[in-house]
């Protein structure tokens, strides 16, 4: 893009009311890739994550779920996992930002698995999911990736392109959702 389109395309940003900087970070002939974030920050986050492998053990996860009865299960995965990356991180050469960004994932996908689960069952009280949930869930899957993926942002087309944002963690995320709704589920 050079100086006189990029401009055009700030300002066709504005328009839609995006005031937050953007970051062109790939370009094609169809597609525009923006980013908020800035160069290296995606490889940055993955890096993070790769440095806790125990936020994907489902046991490990499960044995702080377990602890918690009474309260709603989503919560409760939510809380095991916050406790986990409390008690792993700077062990791991993790800092506070790091965490906060693991911790921003992990909370969008209870906001995800909590709407699906809107029956809000709580640790013990001998729950399965009703249909409708199971559903609620099964859609939830399939728009993480179909074309209207619940992480990719389309802002709209500029000048015969689209313009679209990717949730750097999308990858994290659906592993984390199907872990949660198997330790939330007991399924």
């Amino acid at each position: 893009m050079d100086e006189a389109e990029h401009a055009r395309f700030e300002r066709w940003l504005q328009d839609r009311g995006i005031t937050e900087p953007r970051r062109v970070s790939r370009e094609s002939a169809d597609v525009i890739l923006v980013s908020k974030f800035d160069p290296g920050f995606a490889a940055r986050l993955h890096e993070a994550i790769d440095r806790l492998p125990e936020l994907f053990d489902s046991a490990r996860v499960q044995d702080g779920y377990a602890t918690r009865a009474g309260i709603p299960r989503v919560e409760a995965w939510r809380l095991s996992v916050a406790e986990l990356l409390d008690r792993l991180g700077r062990g791991r050469n993790l800092d506070r930002d790091q965490l906060a960004e693991i911790r921003a994932g992990t909370d969008s996908v209870a906001a995800l698995l909590d709407s699906a689960l809107w029956s809000g069952p709580t640790v013990g009280d001998g729950w399965r999911p009703s249909p409708a949930e199971e559903r609620a869930y099964a859609e939830a899957l399939a728009r993480m990736d179909d074309d209207s993926s619940i992480f990719t942002r389309y802002y709209g087309d500029f000048e015969g392109r689209r313009v679209e944002n990717h949730c750097p963690g999308a990858r994290v995320a659906r592993r984390l959702i199907a872990q949660a709704w198997g330790i939330c589920t007991q399924t």
